[in-house]
């Protein structure tokens, strides 16, 4: 029996924050990854054996759909399953457009409330809400799919461990870098340092990030985001 990829169904949702913060200087990002299970009687049901993805992310406006986003979140997909990229790319920009009118309707909102006024208010909270549904035949054949995983670059998302991530340097820079030069912390696209008394963390591939991010990356991947350098897991280092 031939093995059957799963089906995935993406929609938008939002939320408003309780976090105060200059109103649309930034998006709250949330995917949120559940997987269901097709029954002995052909009907689907949430599979709570397995965890679901989450991950959240903040990012400034102009950076909430960059490229450097969407790639992350088509990575994301790609490590639960989806193996169709064309589709992939088609519900993503589908889903990305949805996503933008929902803020700018906000803003519409904010507007008419006060004007031009800057005024301190909740953010917007985008949440990709994505179904995976699993039929039986994907897993007929264990040796096949065995296969059909292994011939795909893309790891599994595994967590690093808590005493890795403990174990990581914590560096101060001379005074400066990153402030005019425009470096990053290239999970949050925030200025890495804004000055001299900032402190930030090292991965052991020598890439800095500020340490709430890195730390908050690696509780879901054990790669490094930049270049996939591979911090030990429970398992062991993979």
């Amino acid at each position: 029996m031939a093995i059957r990829q799963p089906r995935f169904q993406v929609s938008v949702d939002y939320s408003l924050s309780l976090i105060k913060a200059p109103y649309f200087s930034r998006i709250e990002f949330l995917l949120h990854i559940r997987t269901f299970l097709e029954d002995d009687n052909g009907r689907f049901r949430q599979d709570f054996r397995q965890e679901d993805v989450q991950e959240f992310s903040v990012y400034p406006e102009i950076v909430f759909g960059s490229g450097r986003h969407r790639n992350n979140v088509a990575q994301r997909l790609l490590e639960a399953g989806w193996l169709d990229q064309l589709s992939l790319e088609r519900i993503l920009d589908h889903a990305f457009s949805d996503a933008n009118s929902i803020i700018e309707k906000e803003k519409e909102k904010k507007k008419k409330k006060y004007g031009n006024n800057k005024i301190f208010d909740n953010v917007v909270k985008i949440i990709f809400q994505v179904k995976k549904f699993v039929r039986r035949e994907y897993y007929a054949e264990p040796a096949a799919m065995a296969m059909e995983l292994s011939m795909r670059e893309e790891p599994r998302l595994v967590p690093a461990a808590k005493e890795s991530i403990q174990a990581l340097k914590k560096v101060k820079l001379a005074e400066g870098y990153g402030d005019n030069d425009g470096i990053e912390c290239m999970i949050c696209m925030e200025k890495l340092v804004k000055s001299e008394r900032e402190v930030v963390t090292s991965m052991p591939c020598s890439h800095l990030f500020h340490g709430e991010c890195i730390e908050r990356w690696l509780s879901t991947s054990h790669l490094c985001p930049l270049c996939r350098f591979p911090m030990p897991t429970d398992a062991g280092t993979l």
